[in-house]
């Protein structure tokens, strides 16, 4: 009878045992895939936390890098009001230009839908891949060199 008990006992014994050796408390990190695109335009500033929405407010281009170039002169002038129910205004100069930005479901990919002059055309696309989102910044960048972040006045 004492064998009968001692079994099932030490059967969980082991099972617990298992259970607690096999968990370990590695540091998880940035898949390198990620890590690649990451920049130090991507690192957090004094007063940014991440956040995971974009944050309404007005924003002007502090990085635009077209094929590779730095073209970021030409959002001289330009500010870019994200609003919470989707719309995009960009004004400069006087001049309002309409648009729209929304981000996918996983809020990895942004649409922005704006134009009305060359620069803005480059902004207007659908495959623009969330770098970082903070409650100061928003870090887009596109297969190949394409990059944009915009951060808030």
């Amino acid at each position: 009878m004492k064998t009968n008990v001692k079994l099932p006992l030490l059967i969980a014994l082991s099972a617990v045992i298992f259970m607690f050796s096999s968990c370990t408390k590695e540091k998880t990190s940035i898949p390198a895939s990620q890590q690649s695109s990451l920049t130090s335009e991507d690192a957090l500033q004094a007063g940014e936390i991440v956040a995971a929405v974009v944050t309404p407010g007005t924003y002007t281009v502090l990085r635009f890098i077209d094929t590779g170039e730095d073209q970021t002169a030409q959002f001289n002038g330009y500010t870019f009001e994200f609003q919470a129910d989707g719309d995009l205004i960009a004004r400069r100069n006087g001049q309002v230009f309409n648009g729209r930005w929304r981000l996918n479901s996983a809020q990895t990919r942004m649409t922005i839908s704006i134009s009305g002059t060359a620069a803005l055309n480059d902004l207007d696309d659908d495959n623009w891949r969330v770098n970082r989102l903070t409650n100061l910044r928003i870090s887009l960048s596109k297969p190949g060199p394409d990059r944009v972040v915009f951060v808030m006045q």
